[in-house]
């Protein structure tokens, strides 16, 4: 009762995982949703953009409509199942992370974001983030990134980190808390503690 809800998109079915590993850092009472079936390469991404890699597909432009999907259908029928939370963190890894913050600039929905290892390379975002506000409703923002993402011998990808420090600095500009945290190892080192050290920051 009066608890934060905590909602995580998934690529497969780390929820269970990400629950407990939240548990285990916080003794604070919260509820959790997690989120899957999402196609991430195409509805967690604002506009379309060619692959970066040959085996993977291009990314498509269905993330407006999936946020209107997650705040109008999924936010009403996970708060008809619990006691009415106090407030909403979204949080997220990798594309869902950018997702996460894509819905900060987009949504009024959720209080607190959490981006985990967020795709913030993901071309003209950084652009879109200078050129909008944040919502107001928006108070804590937590980011992270592996002290190895930035060395990729992909250029689009070696700018992830100068881009998640630049969008912290627009989130701080608005007022929001805003947070980085530099872990050790590449992108897919541990990536279900990161995230879940980045909700229980925010809780």
């Amino acid at each position: 009762e009066n608890a934060p809800l905590v909602i995580v998109n998934c690529f497969e079915d780390e929820g269970e995982t990400i629950y407990r590993q939240v548990q285990s850092q916080t003794d604070k009472d919260f509820s959790f949703a997690a989120i899957h079936g999402i196609d991430c390469y195409t509805e967690l991404t604002p506009w379309k953009c060619s692959a970066l890699h040959k085996k993977e597909p291009d990314f498509g432009d269905g993330a407006k409509a999936y946020l209107s999907e997650l705040t109008e259908k999924i936010l009403p029928e996970i708060q008809r199942r619990i006691t009415a939370p106090s407030f909403s963190i979204l949080a997220g890894y990798s594309l869902c992370g950018l997702f996460a913050v894509y819905a900060a600039f987009t949504s009024n929905a959720f209080k607190r974001i959490v981006c985990a290892s967020g795709s913030l390379w993901y071309p003209g975002f950084l652009e879109f983030c200078k050129a909008y506000e944040p919502s107001e409703k928006i108070d804590r923002i937590s980011f992270s990134l592996g002290d190895k993402e930035a060395l990729s011998q992909n250029p689009v990808y070696a700018t992830v980190k100068t881009n998640t420090l630049e969008i912290q600095s627009i989130f701080q500009e608005s007022g929001v808390t805003a947070t980085f945290t530099e872990f050790p190892g590449n992108h897919f080192f541990e990536a279900d503690k990161r995230l879940a050290k980045g909700i229980t920051s925010v809780l």
